[in-house]
Formats: C-alpha cells, structure tokens, sequence
C-alpha cells in the first residue's frame, strides 16, 4: 500500500514540476509580438541612421556653398525639417517601442531576455554597419572626382611663364617724374582689375617699380620713364588663362610645401585648392584666380 502512495506521490510531483516548465515556456504570441516590435525598431533605426547622414551631408554642402559666398537658405531649410524629424517623429516612435520592449522584458522570460538583447545587438550592428558603408561610398566618390579632376590638369597643356614685354620708349627722352608716376599707376590699376598679384609677374618684371623709384631718386628720368614702360606692358600683356592659372597653382603648392600651417589652416587651404581645381576644370580661370588670390593670402 506503501508503494501505491509512493507511485502516487511521485506522479503528482512529476506532474507539477512538468506544468511548471511549460509555464516558464515562452509565449508563441507573446513571442510573435517582440519579434514585430524588434523588426519596427530595427526599421526605424535604419531611418534614424539615414537621417543623421542626410543631415550631416546637407551641412557639408552649406558650408561650401556659404565658403562660395552663395545663399544656402534652401539647404538650411532642408536641414531644419530634417532635424524636426529626428527630434520629433523618429525620436518619439522609437521611444515608444523601446518602452513596449522594455515592458516586454520585465514580464517575459529568460530566453525571451536573452532573444532581445541578440535582436539588439544584431539590429546595431547592422546599422553600424550600413553607415560605414555609406560613408565609405561618398569618400570613394570625393575621392574619384578629385582624382578625375587632377588628371584634367595633368593633361592639360603644359605652363610656361608669361614674358616681359619690350616696351618702346618714346622719342625725344625728356620725361617728367608725373610721366614715370602715370605708367606706374595704369599698371596697378591693371594689376587690381586683372586680379593680379606681384609674385604673378615674372622674376624680372617684380622689380621693375623699385627701379623706377630709384631712377627717379637719382634723376636719371629716362630710365624711371623705361623701367615703368616695361612695366605696363606687361602687365597689359598678362593674360588670365589656362597656362597663367597652372603657373600661379605650381608656384602657391610649392609654398604651402615649405610653410608650416596649423590643422584648421591646412584644411582651410585644401579646402580652396580643391575649389580651384574644379573651378579651372570648368573653365572658370577668374574664379580660380580669385580663389587663389585667397589661398595667397593666409601664406603671408
């Protein structure tokens, strides 16, 4: 009789101890429902992630297009409604589901547990993911258009420096100070309509108003009056294109090589070779003189 008990007891314990795991089994349903809520984050991340990158890229593009000297105001506004979105809408679904998964959790059991976190930690991942292989992708294209536009150059004819230009000096040699003082300034004016620097002259022609000045000091007025012939002349002479462009490009490189600049000012200056080398690809040489006039600028 004993034993009947004993076989009775141990029935009853076993049938407990069977209904206890199948509590603690997850809920096909329950279950069913994290796994929609896990795949609307996941979907919601990816929107958060793109609208980072949207917005990130739409800064970049405001900076260059104000460093231009353009209105970005459209841009600006694309920016603002894209923030809205990341601070209103995205922000507050995303919160919401991460609340029901947290809600999930504290009533759901180990394994649901340990199924969020892998879903987690996937669903990073593979946003991490995808944002390195955007990022990748626009450096690869940054990258390649550079690389498009050095090759233009590169083909492109080769620079020769312009030449001083011979200037004939008028008969009879009686020439005043206001003579030597007039080419002189038509020369400048010249020089500042043109966009023209004094490093732009050639070596020689660099010295040609010290010579003047000193001509006249000693009064020898004929040489002043050659000396700021020769200087107009070539300054007329001077045109802005292609092989002027390459030259003043060459002679600005080589100083930033020998001059040492902070981060800030390096980037600034690659910043404005860049923009010149695509303002050159287009045939915009007054542009690209103007940005280099800049870049010269910051050298001194």
């Amino acid at each position: 009789m004993r034993g009947a008990w004993l076989v009775v007891a141990i029935c009853v314990w076993a049938g407990c101890k069977n209904k206890g795991d199948a509590d603690a089994a997850t809920d096909p349903a329950a279950l069913k429902a994290e796994q929609d809520l896990l795949a609307r984050r996941d979907k919601l991340l990816q929107k958060q992630e793109q609208l980072k990158s949207d917005r990130d890229k739409l800064a970049n593009d405001i900076k260059d297009i104000e460093a231009k000297g353009s209105d970005a105001s459209a841009q600006k506004k694309q920016l603002a409604d894209i923030d809205n979105q990341l601070d209103n809408a995205t922000e507050s679904e995303l919160s919401q589901v991460n609340s029901k998964l947290d809600a999930m959790k504290l009533t759901g059991d180990r394994s649901a547990n340990v199924a969020a976190r892998e879903a987690e930690i996937a669903a990073r991942e593979r946003a991490l993911a995808e944002r390195e292989a955007r990022v990748a992708d626009r450096e690869k294209q940054l990258i390649q258009r550079d690389a498009d536009l050095a090759q233009r150059w590169k083909d492109s004819c080769t620079a020769a420096p312009p030449m001083i230009i011979q200037s004939p000096v008028a008969k009879g040699g009686n020439y005043t100070k206001k003579d030597v003082s007039d080419l002189v300034a038509r020369a400048k004016s010249t020089m500042q309509r043109k966009g023209l620097l004094v490093g732009d002259l050639p070596g020689p022609a660099q010295q040609l108003e010290s010579e003047a000045s000193k001509a006249i000091n000693d009064n020898d007025m004929s040489k002043a009056y050659f000396a700021a012939a020769q200087l107009e002349s070539t300054v007329e002479s001077i045109q802005i294109n292609r092989t002027f462009i390459q030259a003043k490009m060459a002679r600005l490189q080589d100083q930033i090589k020998s001059s040492r600049q902070d981060a800030a000012t390096t980037q600034q200056l690659s910043s404005i070779l860049s923009d010149v080398i695509q303002k050159f690809g287009e045939g915009d040489f007054a542009g690209a003189n103007r940005r280099l006039n800049q870049l010269a600028g910051m050298l001194h």
